[in-house]
């Protein structure tokens, strides 16, 4: 649409009446608008609910990087996954296990000139590499939602605990189940 007013414009394109006329460039320009709109939202949603289906009862450790330092958090952005993620630093209830932590324990300091998080000798600045653990909250059936925890570094108190390797390497040397062929059916 835009190209054809330029076009008229400048004469390179012969013009009509309703392309001239703004009520109805109006009311085209609203529609296109509110379409795109909800394609975009449409789009979210349907990458939230492949993302929640994809960690449903599952826990995975990831490789993610810092990329906002906030007062009460760090913004994660996890490259395998294409996610980003909030990593809430002060909570007094953790969201999987619900264990209550002593308030005490765990002292983050937001340096504002910097924009950097401090808990004892760990900093947290923008874009230092971080490794979380992703895991879906089911608590709320309507409104399940994806939970980041702080694996590395680790902060007594409040990372939570690496897997065990035992079980990641018996997961990887476990050969995956051989495929059915036509062959096969034929023998029954």
């Amino acid at each position: 649409m835009v190209h054809r007013l330029l076009a008229a414009s400048i004469g390179a394109d012969s013009t009509y009446a309703q392309l001239l006329d703004r009520k109805s460039n109006e009311e085209l320009c609203h529609n296109l608008n509110y379409r795109h709109k909800m394609a975009q939202y449409a789009g979210r949603a349907s990458v939230a609910l492949n993302t929640h289906l994809f960690f449903r009862g599952k826990e995975e450790d990831e490789e993610g990087y810092v990329l906002f330092v906030r007062k009460n958090a760090l913004q994660v952005l996890i490259p395998k996954y294409g996610l980003e993620g909030t990593l809430y630093l002060k909570s007094d209830k953790d969201g999987k296990d619900g264990v209550e932590r002593v308030k005490s324990e765990i002292v983050f300091t937001f340096n504002e000139e910097d924009h950097t998080q401090r808990c004892g000798d760990v900093v947290f600045h923008s874009f230092d590499p971080v490794t979380v653990r992703l895991s879906l909250d089911s608590s709320n059936v309507q409104h399940e939602k994806l939970i980041f925890r702080l694996v590395k570094p680790y902060i007594k108190g409040f990372s939570v605990e690496t897997t065990t390797e035992g079980t990641d390497s018996q997961a990887v040397s476990a050969a995956p189940p051989s495929k059915k062929t036509k062959k096969d059916k034929k023998k029954k």
